[in-house]
Formats: structure tokens, sequence, C-alpha cells
């Protein structure tokens, strides 16, 4: 035993306050060493002339002194008593290594939720259920895969390639100006009366009836129906952002209005 660590345990031994073993040890050691022994010689005669020394009254103030301390101990508020506590708790995770490292991991964890909430709040998720698979796959698949990539997404961890989504199909359409205008010029003459046409719109916009699903009374509605349509010019449908050939199905309601 180290003659540094037998003269850091001479009072507790003095004391009676070493184990058997560790009590044991230090004296053994006294034996085989004169600094040591001196130096426990010493420490017990101070501990005799101590003993011997006549007691201090006590003052009466000491007393109100105490009370006071207990006092401000016991009102110490909350905030107080829990930044202690953190302390001591940070301090016992920073000296055990285990515990240190487990601890980064619930950060990491916590900081990945955290940024996938604030995510998810400024892009919300929107699953699709329209899709062929979801009836022969099931849904719960379909939807472990969407969310998925939307994570991946909102992450920035997909590339943009795979973040691109076919364009939308659109149908064809005319402009209102055109119908505005045969209204207009159909009002003039003739009574109620209305007709349904289905129109074909190739991919440059132009378009001729193909079929003729209600004739009007009047003949010549229809005929200067179908002028128009030929002259004008309308909006293709297209199909993932290319212009296709389609159909359009156009309905027109003559009504007369008197004051």
């Amino acid at each position: 035993m180290k003659c540094q660590n037998t003269l850091d345990q001479l009072s507790l031994l003095l004391d009676e306050m070493l184990e058997r073993s560790d009590a044991e040890r230090v004296s053994a050691h006294l034996a085989t060493c004169d600094k040591c022994d001196r130096e426990y010689n010493r420490l017990a005669r101070l501990r005799e002339e101590l003993g011997s020394l006549n007691r201090v009254r006590v003052p009466d103030y000491l007393r109100h002194l105490v009370q006071l301390r207990l006092e401000e101990e016991r009102s110490q508020n909350l905030t107080t008593q829990l930044r202690e506590s953190l302390e001591y708790w940070w301090s016992r995770i920073r000296t055990t290594e285990r515990i240190w490292y487990l601890t980064r991991v619930f950060g990491m964890a916590a900081t990945f939720v955290f940024f996938f909430a604030l995510s998810s709040a400024v892009n919300p998720v929107y699953l699709e259920l329209r899709n062929q698979n979801v009836e022969n796959n099931g849904p719960s698949q379909y939807l472990r895969q969407q969310l998925g990539s939307y994570v991946l997404k909102n992450l920035g961890l997909m590339p943009v390639e795979a973040q691109r989504r076919p364009i939308s199909p659109s149908e064809p359409q005319i402009n209102d100006l055109y119908l505005l205008k045969f209204g207009e010029s159909a009002s003039r003459i003739g009574s109620d009366d209305s007709f349904s046409v289905f129109t074909v719109v190739d991919r440059s916009g132009s378009a001729k009836i193909q079929n003729v699903l209600e004739y009007p009374a009047d003949r010549r509605l229809l005929q200067s129906f179908n002028n128009m349509i030929s002259s004008a010019q309308l909006r293709p449908a297209s199909q993932n952002g290319r212009a296709v050939d389609s159909h359009l199905v156009l309905t027109f309601n003559k009504i007369s209005v008197y004051d």
C-alpha cells in the first residue's frame, strides 16, 4: 500500500470509520513504515489534546442563525432545485460513457422528428389512393411506399429526377369568346332552341363536328355553329405534357328573355 493512500486514511482510522479490510491494510503499512507511523502518532496526540480542551459555550444567536439557514433552504424556489437536479444528472451522464452515447442517439432522433414535423407543417402529406396496384397489393404497402418517398423528398434526400411526376392530363377547351360571339348572333333570330354535338379536336387545335347528338328545331342554328367551330382555334387535350387527339361534347341552349 502506498504512503499517500495511507496518509489519506489515517483520520478515518482514528475515527474508526474504515472497513475492517481497509483498517487491516493501513495497520499493516504502519507497522512497516516509520514515516506514516510518526504521522499517525502525531494525529493521535492532537486528537487527545483537542479532547481535553474545555467546551466552549454556544452563543445564544447561533440557534437563531441555524433556524434562518434551515428556513432559507426550505424556501429555495423550484427553479433552483430543478437546475441543480439537472446539473447533477448531466454530470452523471457526461461521466458515464454508455449513457452519454445513448443521449446523443436520442438527441439525433429528436432532431429528426422535429425537422420532419416542421417540414410536414410546411408541406402537408397528401397520399393518393387512386392507383391500380392498391387493390392488388393492399393499401398498407402502397401507403408505406408513398410515405417513404414523401419523407425523402422533404428532407432533400431524393434526387430531383425522382421527384418529377407525370403532368396530369387535360381536356380540350374552346375559348369562351367564340361561344359568346356565337350566342350574340344566334339571339337575333328564331325562338328558344337547343342542340348537342360531338366534336373531334386534333393536336393542332382544329375541331369538326363528328356527330349531332340533339338536332335543333332551326337547322340554320346548327349550320352557324358548324361554321364557328370550324374557324375556331381550340386548346387541344394534353397527356404527359404532349398534345393528343381528343373529343369534345358541346351543348348549346338558346333561351329568350322578355321584359
